[in-house]
């Protein structure tokens, strides 16, 4: 019976050892997560400098924010108006009037966001623009 009492008693400190140690696993994980995820957040630049805005007659919506890099042009857009199911593609034109075709995208009842690049830096960004059926330009914003 003493031996059985004895047998119970060091379970019961094996199971909250390992709870402990299970527990300080849980909480070192997750503070490594925690810190990996700040340490992202933190090495992301905004992207808001210059910002290319606007509006047609249509109702179509752009709005495009930049950031350099070299030799090339990171870029977040968010397009709105555009009719659903719409094949729209996305155009950036640098200063020589040459076109990139930066993305696409069928259009949805929600705007649409996206992230992405352009080999052209953004000294010699002109505009962007927004084509739809036909490479009919739905909206474009530039520089003055």
């Amino acid at each position: 019976m003493l031996r059985r009492a004895i047998e119970r008693v060091r379970e019961e400190r094996r199971r909250r050892h390992r709870r402990r140690w299970f527990a300080g696993l849980v909480a070192g994980v997750l503070l490594a997560a925690g810190a990996l995820a700040g340490g992202l957040l933190i090495g992301q630049p905004e992207l808001t400098e210059p910002v290319f805005s606007a509006a047609s007659g249509d109702g179509v919506h752009l709005t495009a924010r930049f950031l350099p890099a070299p030799g090339w042009t990171r870029f977040d857009v968010e397009v709105a108006g555009v009719s659903w199911g719409e094949r729209c593609r996305l155009v950036v034109t640098d200063s020589a009037g040459v076109e990139h075709e930066a993305g696409s995208w069928a259009a949805s009842e929600k705007a649409t966001r996206f992230g992405g690049a352009v080999l052209v830096p953004l000294n010699e960004v002109r505009a962007i623009s927004v084509r739809g059926h036909g490479d009919r330009e739905l909206v474009r914003a530039g520089r003055a």
